[in-house]
């Protein structure tokens, strides 16, 4: 945790002559939360990254008033440099606003920011909220929270602050949002600003979706789950998928690969069937483009709400297994299901496992549950892995346990022998 009030702690070395930066006041920026800094030494002034975030490994220093931006070369295109601009070109958007839900009273609160602008970003650090709250129990939680992701705040916070912030307009910086923010401050004694690590491993799905992860004997008929988008589609090359992100405007023309997707995902299924004629096959997802035999049961949206999103994480807690392409699409399934397939582009190999919401804490079990595979892979291919996959899975669950049943039954033997009852 980071104090920010009754004072701010921060310290930094300044870049041009190595004196110590001491921490001023609190800027929200939005996905960034930022600190005005002085040089105590040569007197030059900065806004810098607090740890937060993705801050937390890359932060960025914005040296005032030239706007000169230092920091790490990797995440300047999509990090450093659109906080930069934003400050440069703040944003008085009155449509922006803020809703207070306060729930239960707190003097002491720990403050876990999630705004970003991809929805992957925000999910992933609305995660540490658990581990805030278990770690610090005393403590009350207030969450910053954009509106698609409300439905997911656990009901145990103090506060939810709702910002009328899309995905697509979340870089800006909204002085007046700020000074709301700031206003709101005023009713605590004590606030700390929680990491809000970007990839949180201490977490469990139930406590933000309410729906439990997949249990095998819970379910009579499995499924297997695709999990549709249109995008960044099943294709044959990654080239189509970078050009439809950075020309969206190709999305019209793209209803041909669409369908060829579709026809993909029918094979596949058609395949696995043969295998595994007891289990339901089933599309999930964001799209409606296209139709799929009775047989398939189809449970994509125009358009996700939180009763749609609710729904389809059901779906996902219901499959034994779900494929899909690498992306933010593939947190909440992976965090559901029993098993994954993730088909990765070609340019997403730097971003291995970064769509997957690990729930096995044994690493074998990990390595078998969750396969990534090229994006390029035929049908045939994908279905015979998804079918070994499936097949093996309870012999390999068994040899991996065997050590740990073998040890509980000697240790119960010492047990036993220790006190003379064997």
């Amino acid at each position: 945790m980071i104090p920010i009030k009754p004072f701010v702690r921060h310290e930094e070395q300044c870049p041009h002559c190595g004196d110590t930066l001491r921490g001023g006041e609190v800027l929200w920026q939005g996905i960034h939360v930022c600190v005005s800094t002085k040089c105590e030494g040569c007197g030059r002034e900065y806004l810098e990254d607090m740890r937060v975030g993705h801050a937390t490994y890359s932060p960025y220093r914005v040296e005032m008033p030239d706007y000169i931006l230092t920091g790490d070369a990797k995440s300047r295109k999509w990090l450093g440099e659109p906080l930069r601009q934003s400050l440069m070109n703040p944003s008085y958007d009155l449509a922006v606003g803020m809703t207070v839900h306060k729930k239960k009273a707190s003097s002491r609160v720990i403050i876990v920011n999630t705004i970003d602008y991809l929805y992957g970003h925000a999910l992933l650090k609305l995660l540490n909220v658990q581990r805030e709250y278990e770690q610090s129990p005393e403590m009350g939680i207030i969450v910053i929270v954009q509106k698609s992701l409300e439905w997911m705040v656990p009901a145990y916070v103090s506060e939810i602050w709702t910002v009328d912030v899309p995905f697509s307009k979340a870089r800006n910086f909204y002085p007046l949002l700020h000074h709301r923010m700031i206003e709101e401050l005023i009713r605590f004694d004590e606030v700390y600003i929680s990491p809000a690590y970007s990839h949180p491993s201490q977490f469990e799905i139930e406590q933000f979706t309410g729906v439990s992860r997949y249990d095998e004997e819970r379910e009579l008929k499995p499924r297997i789950t695709f999990v549709w988008r249109e995008d960044r589609l099943w294709s044959g090359s990654h080239h189509i998928a970078r050009a439809v992100q950075k020309f969206p405007q190709l999305k019209r023309g793209l209803k041909p690969l669409i369908y060829h997707q579709r026809s993909k995902i029918i094979g596949l299924f058609r395949r696995l069937r043969e295998s595994f004629p007891d289990h339901r096959f089933t599309v999930a997802g964001l799209g409606r483009t296209g139709s799929f035999p009775a047989w398939i049961s189809d449970e994509r949206v125009s358009r996700f709400d939180r009763d749609s999103e609710m729904r389809v994480c059901e779906v996902y807690a219901a499959s034994r297994l779900v494929i899909g392409i690498h992306g933010s699409n593939m947190l909440l399934p992976s965090a559901h299901a029993g098993m994954t397939i993730d088909l990765m582009p070609k340019d997403r190999w730097g971003n291995y496992a970064q769509d997957i919401l690990f729930h096995e804490t044994d690493h074998r079990l990990t390595a078998y549950k969750y396969r990534f595979v090229p994006m390029e892979s035929s049908v045939t291919l994908v279905a015979d892995m998804a079918a070994a996959q499936l097949k093996g899975a309870d012999h390999f669950n068994m040899q991996m346990m065997e050590e740990r049943q073998r040890q509980g039954e000697h240790s119960s033997w010492r047990g036993k022998a220790a006190t003379g009852r064997v």
